[in-house]
């Protein structure tokens, strides 16, 4: 950065020991100073106040430049002499003063200038304020007389709809009576076929009710002679029934003996065949899976024929038993002779009819069926005895 320096006045070693001793300048250089400083021209007006910093050797040098007009031996002596350098200090001085007074005038030039945009900036913004409020006015008093005409035809298309609104009501008043009057004379025909209807729905009504309550004595009858058939299968059921649990009760206990002695006598075996057993399953622990699956299939199977026979010969006393029940019964039913009867020998007749294959079929499900009923009271059978032997 440049800053503001006094330059000091160095003198040579020579004359800082002699005194100084007072030399009239040359008529050539006194006229010089006495003449008044040239203006610069404008470009040269704008000079900065700031001078940089420069090394005293180069000012030295810049202070011993010859003058015009003047021959240099003359100049030499005199240029280091220190009126002159404090001359030359006071004409840089002067110059500094006036670049300074010229850069004063341009500021207040430049002020001056901006104050008269400032200005006319200012006139143009309430000139256009102006404008604006003037455009602003006439769009108002526009818009006014917009309103007043929409008014104006606000209140003309009222007056219109008010007179349409009373022409409607009065052709609506007039429709309506007619109407009315229609409809007085369509409810009044109404009225006379509902008259009609209805007392042509009350004697269906009663005839209806007449033919109800003839099918529900009809009904009531049927049930109940249906309950009474009923409550004489039940009675014949129930007694059966405990005919046929005193059997199994006499079975069972004839069951229990005889387990109690297999009991016995299979505990024996048990306790020699787990001794056998004990030794043969430690030489058969290193065999696979699928040998002691047979082996016990085997085993099973000794057992279940055994069982089997006990179990035919309990079936074919209770299939007697069943024989017995079944003519009983029979025989009831032939006495009795309720509606079912009828109905089954409806459909014996309509079976009658078939052909013989169907017929056949009719023996194999049915024979299906019976196995099946022998095979779940085998295994009943089957499962108390093993239970027994266990």
């Amino acid at each position: 950065m440049s800053q503001k320096v006094t330059l000091p006045v160095t003198l040579p070693p020579a004359l800082s020991k002699e005194p100084l001793k007072p030399v009239s300048p040359p008529t050539n250089i006194q006229q010089e100073q006495v003449k008044q400083p040239t203006p610069l021209p404008d470009p040269y007006q704008k000079v900065s106040l700031e001078l940089p910093v420069k090394d005293p050797l180069e000012l030295r040098e810049k202070h011993t430049t010859p003058v015009k007009g003047v021959p240099k031996q003359e100049c030499e002596p005199q240029q280091q002499e220190p009126q002159q350098q404090e001359q030359h200090v006071e004409q840089q001085q002067q110059q500094q003063q006036e670049s300074q007074e010229k850069e004063q005038q341009e500021q207040q030039q430049q002020e001056s200038q901006e104050k008269e945009q400032h200005v006319e900036q200012q006139q143009q913004q309430e000139s256009q304020e102006q404008e604006k409020h003037v455009e602003q006015q006439q769009q108002q008093q526009e818009s006014q007389e917009k309103e007043q005409q929409q008014q104006q035809q606000q209140e003309s298309q009222e007056k219109e709809q008010h007179v349409e609104q009373q022409q409607q009501q009065e052709s609506q008043e007039q429709e309506k009576h007619v109407e009315q009057q229609q409809q007085q004379q369509e409810s009044q025909e109404k009225e006379q076929q509902q008259q009609q209807q209805q007392e042509s729905q009350e004697k269906e009504q009663h005839v209806e009710q007449q033919q109800q309550q003839e099918s529900q004595e009809q009904e009531k009858h049927v049930e109940q002679q249906q309950q009474q058939q009923e409550s004489q299968e039940k009675e014949q059921q129930q007694q059966q029934q405990q005919e046929s649990q005193e059997k199994e009760q006499h079975v069972e206990q004839q069951q229990q003996q005889e387990s109690q002695e297999q009991e016995k006598h299979v505990e024996q075996q048990q306790q020699q065949e787990s001794q056998e057993q004990e030794k043969h399953v430690e030489q058969q622990q290193q065999q696979e899976s699928q040998e002691k699956e047979q082996q016990q299939q085997q085993e099973s199977q000794k057992k279940e024929q055994h069982v089997k026979q006990q179990q035919q010969q309990e079936s074919q006393e209770q299939e007697k038993h069943v024989e017995q029940q079944q003519q009983q019964q029979q025989e009831s039913q032939e006495k009795q002779q309720p509606v079912e009867q009828q109905q089954q020998q409806q459909q014996e007749s309509q079976k009658q009819d078939q052909p013989v294959e169907q017929l056949e079929q009719e023996k194999k499900v049915l024979g299906q069926q019976l196995d099946q009923e022998l095979a779940k009271k085998d295994e009943k059978l089957g499962k108390k005895g093993e239970q027994l032997l266990e």
